[in-house]
Parts: C-alpha cells; sequence; structure tokens
C-alpha cells in the first residue's frame, strides 16, 4: 500500500479477475468517498448508500475521507452515522487523489468503489448493477445523472453522448471516479491516484490509461445510477476548466498525449497552439463579462445548439487562458 500515489511502479503482468464476482477472492467491498466541507450532500450520500442492497456475502464498508475541511464536516458525520462509516480525518488539504489514496489505504478489500460526496445512488440496487458488471470486467463504470435544471441537464447530456461515443475509441474518454467500480488488485498494481495531479481534473483519466495498459477489462454499468446534485453555474465550469489548464494538462499531455489530443485538450492548449492563446488572449473581456452575466443561458428564444456552443466557447478560452499559466 506504501506504492499508492508513486507513479514508477512497474505494471507487470497480473493474473485475470475470476470471472464469478462473488467467490473466495471477492468478499469484501470498501466505498471510498472524500468530503471536502460538504457535510450535508455527503450525508444524503451516505444515507443512500447505507440503504443499497448487497449480497449476503459481501461485506461492505464505507470510509468517508475527511480531506482537511477543519469546519465540523468529519464531526457532523460521525455524529449522524456513527460506527456506520470509518472516517479517515486528514490534518491539511491534499486534493482528489491523495485523498482517495487515503481512503484505501490500510484496506483490505477486494472490491473498491469510488464515490463523489454530492453524487448520491438513486436505487436501492445500486451496488448489484456494479458487482454484476463485475462479473466480466475489472472495471465498472456507472452512470451518472445531472438535476433537470434546464440548460445545463440538456448541455451534460450531450457531453455524456460525446464521451460515449469518444469511448468506442478509449474507455478513459467515459472513466469518471464520481461512480465507479474497480477490482483492489489492479488498483494496487498500478499504484493508485497519481498524487502529482494537485488541481482539478485528469487524475482519473489518468488511472483510466494506466489501467488499460495494465490490461483490465472496462464494464458498463448503466443501472448503477447516481444522480449528480451540484447546481452548475457558467462561472464555476469556466473557472474548474482554467484550473484544471493551469494544473494538471501538462501532466496529462506528458504522460499520455495521444489520449489528450484524442480527447480534444490538445486543440485548446497554448502551449501547443500559440496563436490560439492570443486569440484567447484578445476575446478575454468579452468573454469574462458573458461568464459572469450568464442570463443568456436560459434564454429561450436562443436555439440550444447556438447556446451550447456559446458555453463551449467559454470553457476553452479558460482552458486555453489556463494553458497560457501552466506550472510545470
Amino acid at each position: 500500500m506504501d506504492d499508492l500515489g508513486k507513479q514508477d511502479v512497474a505494471i507487470s503482468d497480473r493474473p485475470r479477475a475470476q470471472t464469478a464476482v462473488l467467490n473466495d477472492a471477492r468478499r469484501k467491498l470498501d466505498v471510498v468517498m472524500p468530503v471536502y466541507r460538504d457535510a450535508v450532500r455527503a450525508s444524503d450520500a451516505i444515507e443512500a448508500l447505507l440503504a443499497c442492497t448487497a449480497p449476503d456475502m459481501l461485506t461492505v464498508r464505507l470510509r468517508i475521507v475527511d480531506d482537511g475541511s477543519l469546519d465540523g464536516t468529519a464531526e457532523a458525520l460521525e455524529s449522524l452515522f456513527g460506527g456506520r462509516i470509518d472516517i479517515v480525518r486528514l490534518p491539511r488539504n491534499v486534493g482528489r487523489s491523495a485523498a482517495r489514496n487515503a481512503g484505501v489505504a490500510g484496506s483490505d478489500a477486494d472490491l473498491l468503489l469510488f464515490i463523489d460526496a454530492d453524487c448520491v445512488p438513486d436505487n436501492e440496487t445500486f451496488l448489484l448493477h456494479h458487482i454484476d458488471a463485475m462479473a466480466n470486467a475489472d472495471v465498472s463504470i456507472g452512470s451518472i445523472e445531472g438535476l433537470n435544471d434546464g440548460f445545463w441537464h440538456a448541455y451534460q447530456g450531450a457531453a455524456t453522448a460525446r464521451r460515449e461515443r469518444l469511448s468506442r475509441h478509449s474507455a478513459a474518454a467515459a472513466f469518471t471516479t464520481q461512480n465507479v467500480m474497480i477490482d483492489a488488485r489492479l488498483f494496487r498494481r498500478v499504484g493508485g491516484f497519481d498524487e502529482a495531479y494537485r488541481g482539478y481534473g485528469f487524475e482519473d483519466r489518468d488511472l483510466a490509461m494506466r489501467m488499460m495498459a495494465a490490461g483490465a477489462r472496462f464494464g458498463q454499468a448503466d443501472g448503477a445510477r447516481v444522480v449528480h446534485r451540484d447546481s452548475l453555474v457558467l462561472e464555476k465550469v469556466c473557472a474548474k476548466m482554467r484550473e484544471a489548464g493551469e494544473t494538471t494538462a501538462a501532466r496529462f499531455a506528458r504522460l499520455h498525449p495521444a489520449e489528450y489530443r484524442a480527447l480534444g485538450y490538445e486543440a485548446i492548449d497554448a502551449t501547443k497552439h500559440p496563436w490560439r492563446g492570443l486569440i484567447a488572449r484578445a476575446t478575454w473581456p468579452a468573454v469574462r463579462l458573458a461568464v459572469r452575466y450568464d442570463g443568456w443561458i436560459n434564454w429561450g428564444f436562443l436555439p440550444f445548439a447556438a447556446r451550447k456552443t456559446m458555453v463551449r466557447m467559454a470553457v476553452a478560452i479558460h482552458f486555453l487562458q489556463g494553458t497560457m499559466r501552466q506550472r510545470r
């Protein structure tokens, strides 16, 4: 377990996972959920997980990682759920990758389920769908539904359809650690999450690429569905993309250049296309204004395709701006 987060770990041939999901080798499941100053939404997700049906022979444990919240989050969850969950307290905020690795450290589980604190399973058979998918896979990718909040619901639906198209060529395109089950042997073999990804984004796709290189089989568990309970705001979405361009894009591009290109990020990377960076800089004042005052997103008289294109342009320009300020 000391090798988690260290990406100089050798990936050697590993034994193939058994096709029978709940055999002697797969009897323990740890659910790992990082949380940062979000006790209310985390408690909803925990309640839903505790209500999920699991096979009698499978022991399920919830490991909640408080990523240095220091605002009473851990205490609130402990008060609500007591011994029904394990809480891993981190003294400072270490980011998604290190927090998830901390949740796995010391685990003796055979299966790992990673889920975000703002993602709530929408049915009691959630775990069963993942486990069924693992019968013929080492990784089970669950589905994610957004809140039915007009434009953003439709936008996320279009983004999901795009990722599904891309996933025909690479499983990494559809992979997300918001809702995924992984064979623990595989996770340990590839070294867990790369803790060098400290900012927003790319740590999940990096893990997917390394698991693919290790020969992992990816399965889809459409019935293992969560509702992503995050009301999207354009300014927040753009800020995350700018952070990704600045903090994590360079590492992913260096380690996985073909995937970076296939996913479309290279096309909006100013270090690869400096002239596009100049366009981003020239349009930045107008784009910032449009992002800050984003009421136009809900203008019904404007076709959805036009609004989607405008949002994608704003997101791309923020990513370009981030790449111009990359921390290498």
